[in-house]
Parts: structure tokens; sequence; C-alpha cells
């Protein structure tokens, strides 16, 4: 019985399965996009990359007891619980807010102390304060 989509071995495959001369003989996946930093880089600080590692899981707790908070006092009828939860989504919220606006007040102020940090010489001799090229 002939199945549509099924491969036969014995019949040629159509104008899809031709290669094109462009295409490479063999796929490389590197080749999709640009290059991820690993954080052995020397652009990663410890400060940030831990803060930022702790500012999620605050923000995934807050972002949790804000919404199960309100359903529990809603469909379960909970709402000293409810209330409970909610608040203490409140104050995850407002601790990852607090400090993540910390962290920036303190990088920018370390910024302006010290500008030569943020200026990088590329290799033609010009100085860039992208940190990109």
């Amino acid at each position: 019985m002939d199945i549509p989509g099924e491969d036969d071995p014995n019949e040629s495959g159509g104008v899809l399965s031709e290669k094109s001369e462009y295409e490479p003989s063999e796929f490389d996946p590197e080749s999709l996009g640009p290059d991820v930093p690993s954080p052995s880089d020397s652009d990663y600080s410890g400060e940030a990359t831990g803060l930022f590692v702790i500012l999620v899981i605050v923000f995934n707790v807050a972002l949790l007891a804000l919404s199960l908070g309100p359903m529990l006092a809603y469909f379960e009828g909970q709402v000293d619980l409810g209330v409970r939860i909610f608040l203490v989504g409140v104050i995850a919220f407002g601790y990852g807010t607090f400090r993540y606006v910390q962290f920036e007040r303190e990088r920018k102020s370390d910024d302006e102390d010290d500008p030569a940090e943020t200026t990088h010489t590329q290799s033609d001799g010009t100085e860039s304060g992208d940190h990109n090229g």
C-alpha cells in the first residue's frame, strides 16, 4: 500500500532531495549564530554574576508568590494564606528592585570615577567606548 510521505529507497526523492552546490557537505551548528560568551571571559565580574543569579531567583519567587497568593484567596477561599503569600511576593519584588537599582548606581558611579576603564583601544589604535568592538 502506498502511503504519501513514506520514503521508498527505490524512488528518487525529487527536487527537494537534490543538494545545492552552495550547501555544505556536513551541517555545522556552530555557524548558526554569534559566539556565546563564557563565564571564564575577563568581561564578567564575580559580583555581577552572583547578583544576577540571586536576582533571578528573587524575581522568580516574587512572580510565583504574586500570582499564587491571589489565586489561593479567590479559588480556594484561603484568604489569610493568600494575603501572606502575596505579601511575600511584594517584599521579594521590592528587595530585588532595590538591589538592582543599587547595583546600577554603584556601576554608574564607578564609571564616572574612572572613565579610563570604559575606554578600550582597538587594534588599529583608535579608542572605543563600546565593549563589543
